[in-house]
């Protein structure tokens, strides 16, 4: 297997307390922004692009969680446990490098997520989609499975970043981490994730609901689940402030 270096973002300068970030779906680095700015003065933070994703390789699909992991521990060599966060399926791939020890870990914050998402045939569709007619075929659509509509209609401004940041996904990238999820199932090997573990899921998210996060925590030996009172798919995104102050507590 040919070893990927992933574009990445960086800031902070504590090396001794590192946060590891990996965006949803057609999203890119960026998803954590806001979120890495409050964490600079206590943490370094690392943002990845996945594969095909922002301004990483495009890798030809199908894509595995288990090769999108790989991705993160051949960028980087990390020489003390790092935290990480993973966003929907960033939080699949931080499952894999905790299932297989990749890298070291510490604690894990997995946010809206599941140990098995949709079915083969949802995520048939959508590849069927986007490969007859682009990201414009799906970009409304997946915007509105971020966001709540209340909260898409008082900040237009964000959702036409979001859209913006969707639409340069590459169809490959975006294809091949389709495939990955429509493949991935990790029911029968969470039980080896040894960390602290921290599942938190909006209770407005219709990607991954609430009850998803509940039976992942309950899979996992030392997870805690916690539900965010109407946020959606992406809470980096929605509320930054929230984020921060959870995962200050979860890690101190």
């Amino acid at each position: 297997m040919n070893k990927i270096k992933l574009n990445y973002k960086t800031v902070g300068k504590n090396k001794d307390q590192i946060l590891l970030f990996i965006h949803p779906l057609g999203a890119d680095h960026s998803v954590f922004n806001k979120v890495m700015d409050g964490l600079s003065r206590d943490y370094t933070c690392y943002s990845v692009d996945i594969r095909g994703h922002g301004k990483s390789p495009v890798i030809e699909p199908p894509y595995s969680i288990e090769s999108m992991a790989a991705d993160i521990s051949s960028t980087f060599v990390f020489d003390k446990p790092v935290n990480v966060m993973g966003v929907s399926i960033g939080g699949m791939i931080a499952m894999s490098l905790a299932i297989k020890k990749l890298i070291p870990i510490k604690k894990l914050i997995l946010s809206d997520t599941g140990h098995v998402i949709g079915n083969y045939q949802l995520w048939q569709e959508r590849i069927d989609l986007v490969n007859s007619g682009g990201l414009e075929k799906i970009v409304d659509m997946a915007i509105e499975r971020w966001f709540p509509e209340k909260f898409r209609t008082e900040f237009p401004e964000l959702m036409d970043e979001c859209k913006r940041m969707q639409l340069k996904t590459s169809v490959k990238g975006y294809v091949g981490a389709c495939q990955a999820i429509q493949s991935a199932n990790l029911t029968d090997e969470v039980f080896k994730i040894e960390n602290d573990t921290l599942v938190i899921n909006g209770s407005r998210d219709i990607s991954t609901p609430p009850e998803l996060g509940r039976q992942l925590k309950d899979l996992i030996t030392n997870g805690t689940f916690r539900e965010l009172d109407g946020i959606g798919h992406v809470p980096p995104l929605q509320d930054p402030n929230l984020t921060i102050k959870i995962l200050r507590e979860f890690l101190n």
